[in-house]
């Protein structure tokens, strides 16, 4: 996928030291420094730009070049007209201002200045402006700047990687699961991710083309990676002819994200065959996979995933606990998460925790889940609304809780903050309610809370707010 692309403009004027003191040179090369280390190409209009002439040539050159994000530095002063035609510009704004170099005598730089008329000019004369703007300020090695920066380069890069990105929806949403309903029209508008809708035969029908050895050697990749293996042999050979299938699938259409209708097609079909195991696997080697249908929630798991750049997984919220201090909820699902979020105990393959609660005695098991306990430290859920214009937003701490939990995927999470807010267990049931949040939880191991506001304040997505419990009803 294209890197994002960040352009860098230089503005000052002559009666001032911008020149002398090396502003904008010393800019280009540490913001060269920077795109090595967070993975971005570095667009530099390599003059100063003094005049509204420059400015107009050097959006010309950053269009040309397909910047994603524009930096312009107030070396020093400027004039405000060298604003207006790189603001023009359709894509997101930023406006640096850097510290004078000497605090008495002949001011050097004026910079701070320069950059409060560039955002007043850019806020009341270009209210047409689709993108907001953001502020700077420091030299570049400062570390407010570079926390600044690195937040929008990761949420951008983020955004632009949705844009080139398609979704399948593999079957259809699981039956009665009319929460996760999802709109295609909402998703590509906003995010720019386009999502397609796939038959289920399309996978069955390839479940049985595989050669034995194919299989062979992907169940030994599997079984290598668990810690251990409950499952008989026939149940890993079809959890790997179905991972191949999917796969394949995937790759004819260039998706990146599937949500995947998991029963009850796969049972009837496949002899109560469950797809877990597969979709842990399919999760854990990068191809971003939710259950049960969930489009929203693929796309969630997606955004956190390019955000973190590691397997995020899709749960449920099953029980709570209210304990004196510490409260703590467990997060758990029948067993698609990736091994690579485990803790030490690891990965172990089991038969399905739930396909066989009702079957009759004596039957045989039906396979294959993962069986895991999330891998302690901070971690994040984040889930889009329908449209994609809200975003559920919590953070938390993977703990110890008062058992190893349910069989399957899970973790108990503790420490809970909504939109930054602490939230209790009734806070947290309260705002579920009020905001008519969907059953499945997108979850990434790690804190990526700012990354998530920078990239929704870039695409106009609200984040909800925690709703603090009340013994009475709370309205609409």
């Amino acid at each position: 996928m294209d890197r994002l692309k960040v352009g860098l403009i230089g503005a000052s004027f002559p009666n001032f030291a911008a020149e002398q003191y090396g502003v904008y040179p010393r800019a280009i090369a540490a913001l060269e420094k920077l795109a090595t280390e967070w993975d971005f190409d570095l667009v530099t209009v390599t003059e100063p730009v003094q005049t509204a002439g420059q400015a107009e040539t050097a959006r010309r050159q950053l269009e040309d070049a397909g910047a994603d994000f524009l930096l312009v530095q107030a070396s020093s002063f400027a004039m405000g007209d060298v604003i207006l035609p790189v603001a023009r510009m359709d894509v997101p704004l930023g406006l640096w201002a850097v510290p004078e170099p000497s605090l008495d005598g002949e001011i050097p730089l004026n910079s701070f200045t320069g950059f409060n008329m560039f955002a007043s000019i850019v806020w009341l004369n270009l209210p047409e402006r689709r993108f907001p703007f953001k502020w700077f300020y420091g030299d570049p090695d400062d570390d407010r700047f570079r926390r600044r920066l690195r937040l929008t380069v990761q949420a951008l890069t983020t955004l632009k990687r949705l844009r080139q990105t398609r979704i399948a929806l593999i079957g259809d949403i699981a039956p009665t699961f009319y929460n996760f309903a999802y709109n295609a029209d909402s998703i590509a508008e906003r995010l720019g991710v386009r999502v397609e809708q796939r038959s289920l035969d399309e996978v069955f029908d390839r479940v049985p083309r595989y050669e034995t050895e194919q299989v062979s050697a992907l169940v030994a990749e599997m079984t290598g990676r668990a810690a251990g293996v409950a499952v008989s042999r026939d149940w890993l050979e079809l959890t790997g002819r179905v991972v191949l299938a999917i796969r394949d699938l995937a790759d004819q259409g260039s998706y990146s994200a599937l949500a995947l209708r998991c029963f009850p097609e796969f049972q009837s079909e496949l002899g109560g065959f469950g797809p877990c195991a597969a979709v842990s696997w399919l999760n854990d080697t990068g191809l971003v996979t939710s259950c049960e249908g969930d489009v929203l929630g693929a796309l969630s798991m997606l955004a956190l995933h390019f955000l973190c750049g590691e397997p995020t997984t899709l749960l449920d919220l099953v029980a709570v606990v209210e304990a004196e201090g510490q409260d703590m909820v467990q997060f758990w699902h029948c067993g698609p998460t990736a091994a690579s979020l485990a803790d030490e105990a690891g990965l172990r393959l089991i038969y399905h925790p739930t396909l066989d609660r009702a079957s009759p005695p004596g039957k045989p098991p039906s396979g294959a889940a993962a069986d895991l306990v999330l891998a302690p430290g901070p971690a994040t859920i984040m889930r889009f609304s329908s449209g994609t214009d809200r975003a559920f937003l919590m953070t938390g701490d993977i703990v110890e809780g008062p058992t190893r939990g349910y069989d399957g995927s899970r973790g108990w999470m503790s420490n809970l903050r909504i939109n930054g807010q602490p939230a209790s267990i009734p806070d947290l049931m309260e705002t579920m309610a009020y905001h008519g949040l969907p059953h499945h939880y997108p979850l990434a191991l790690g804190e990526w809370a700012d990354a998530l506001h920078e990239l929704a304040g870039w695409s106009g997505i609200d984040i909800l707010e925690r709703v603090p419990y009340r013994d009475h009803l709370i309205r609409q």
